[in-house]
């Protein structure tokens, strides 16, 4: 039980850690699905003892296409100015 209860803490501490790295770029709403979708994915595949490390760069690598998508989408007109 202890063993559970520390993997669930590094989750929560990586999940803090993620909300502060994206938090200005991506809503905490699509951030939590991400983490809440890794660990789905991730739960009873990964070795516990790696379960964080690969935690952490599952939800990093996702959260960095999503930012990457909505740059791509981004459309830039040339001589306008924003309000």
């Amino acid at each position: 039980m202890t063993a559970q209860r520390t993997i669930e803490d590094e989750i929560g501490e990586i999940g803090v850690w993620l909300m502060g790295e994206f938090g200005g770029r991506v809503p905490a709403a699509v951030i939590s699905r991400v983490l809440n979708a890794s660990k789905r994915d991730l739960e009873g595949r990964i070795d516990p003892e790696e379960l964080g490390e690969m935690f952490h760069t599952l939800c990093r690598f996702r959260l960095q296409r999503i930012v990457a998508a909505d740059q791509r989408i981004t459309v830039k007109i040339p001589g306008t100015r924003l309000a």
